[in-house]
């Protein structure tokens, strides 16, 4: 059965302004810099240094445990001076702790052309530690691997629909002739029919960098694909429907239909690991909201600790604030200013503080219900949470929901909806892991 519906979601204030014009900066690398082994979905990363090690930018720090799984590299050179285990964004890990000597000494992987096969082009991934830079943190070798006989289209991902998130923006303007070259590439290997770039129609720097790429490059079988500005454009499904007119059923995933899709940002990673060697050590994220006293977007070296960043745009402007790890939609709010940019790392938010509202009853007013994008009924799973139905999970469908808050958002009385349904579903996944 078939869920997906574009035509719900929300219209939300983009909030994009404060560094939507603002090239994407360097970072300056701090002294001391932290890399957990779990810096993705999966098992976390088995470490293959020692304290005492001397490393470069591109050393290994940790191995692949498993399929899902991804390889870490140092961001700096230097040396390798403590193992810890401590807290980061996903939860506590081991962590090699690097310090950085300043002088960014480097080794890299060989450069690769765009004769190699889809073989070839899989290991790769998997040596240079990419994984989804769009915030799910999946290792992309899994994703390309597990595909490849049946590719026919790929789309790539440049909604950038949460509030403040401006990086794929600044990306798609900054490295189009790099986006382009490579979605050419992985077009060719796999012999793809189609290839898309989804983008926002509000974005028209975007575009006209991304058009202009594709004529200098001659690369005409590359379409742009202009979305509405409702939220979320950015999930899997609604995007796929919106951009092909192809279903995808409950329970099935994108590559099931044939369809590859990479967020933009991924794309420019995996041209630098295959153009230029380069592993998966660096990303930019976007350091914004009302209580930054200069917003910006940086390319930040992975391992960087975000108060280092917060410094960077030269503070807050009080310290009673809110900090979000992503977006409003989706982000995790946080205190600890120590935790390190990951690799799914996209925005740091600081706004202003929020209390959390007091809860009212349910007014019946279906506005969750009608603005589901994958047609829940967000207020009945909340209630079966309320009322400890979980055996009612099936029937209701809760695990198709995406995540996406437009439940929570849009509700009148203030329903933690999205939170119930997350707890309902973690409940069922427990009894049904036994």
């Amino acid at each position: 059965m078939i869920y997906f519906n574009v035509h719900s979601g929300v219209n939300i204030p983009k909030k994009k302004d404060n560094t939507k014009n603002k090239s994407i900066e360097v970072s300056k690398p701090p002294k001391l810099l932290y890399f957990p082994m779990s810096m993705h979905i999966g098992k976390p990363a088995n470490i293959n240094v020692a304290i005492g090690d001397n490393v470069k930018i591109g050393s290994l720090l940790g191995t692949a445990d498993g399929t899902i799984s991804a390889n870490i590299h140092s961001s700096v050179s230097g040396k390798v001076v403590d193992i810890v285990e401590m807290d980061g964004f996903r939860g506590n890990s081991k962590t090699d702790v690097v310090e950085n000597d300043f002088k960014d000494e480097k080794i890299s992987l060989e450069k690769l052309d765009d004769r190699i096969d889809v073989d070839t082009f899989v290991q790769r991934l998997l040596d240079a530690g990419i994984t989804g830079k769009g915030g799910a943190g999946f290792p992309t070798s899994v994703k390309y691997k597990a595909e490849k006989d049946k590719m026919r289209y790929i789309v790539i991902n440049g909604a950038e629909c949460e509030p403040y998130s401006t990086t794929d923006h600044r990306i798609m303007i900054e490295y189009a002739d790099q986006i382009v070259k490579t979605v050419n590439f992985i077009g060719n290997i796999y012999e793809i029919e189609q290839e898309h770039i989804a983008i926002e129609g509000h974005m028209e720097e975007a575009i006209k960098s991304l058009k202009l790429a594709i004529e200098k490059n001659e690369a005409a079988n590359i379409s742009i694909h202009e979305l509405g500005d409702e939220y979320p454009q950015g999930h899997a499904g609604l995007q796929i429907r919106e951009v092909l007119g192809i279903e995808i059923e409950e329970g099935s995933r994108t590559g099931d239909v044939g369809v590859l899709q990479s967020n933009v940002s991924t794309i420019k990673a995996i041209h630098d690991a295959i153009f230029l060697g380069d592993p998966l050590t660096k990303r930019a994220i976007t350091i914004s909201g009302e209580m930054i006293n200069n917003p910006k977007n940086l390319m930040v070296r992975n391992g960087t600790p975000i108060s280092h960043l917060i410094d960077e745009c030269e503070g807050l402007k009080s310290e009673d604030i809110t900090l979000i790890n992503g977006g409003p939609m989706m982000g995790k709010i946080f205190e600890d200013t120590s935790y390190p940019a990951d690799k799914d790392t996209t925005t740091i938010l600081a706004l202003e503080h929020i209390e959390a509202q007091e809860e009212t009853a349910c007014i019946r007013c279906s506005r969750c219900v009608h603005s589901c994008p994958v047609a829940l009924q967000p207020i009945v799973i909340s209630n079966a949470y309320k009322n400890n139905e979980v055996h009612k999970v099936p029937s209701l469908r809760s695990q198709t929901c995406i995540s996406c808050g437009v439940c929570t958002y849009i509700c009148p009385a203030n329903i933690p909806l999205l939170e119930n349904i997350q707890a309902i579903n973690k409940q069922w996944k427990e009894i049904q892991n036994g």
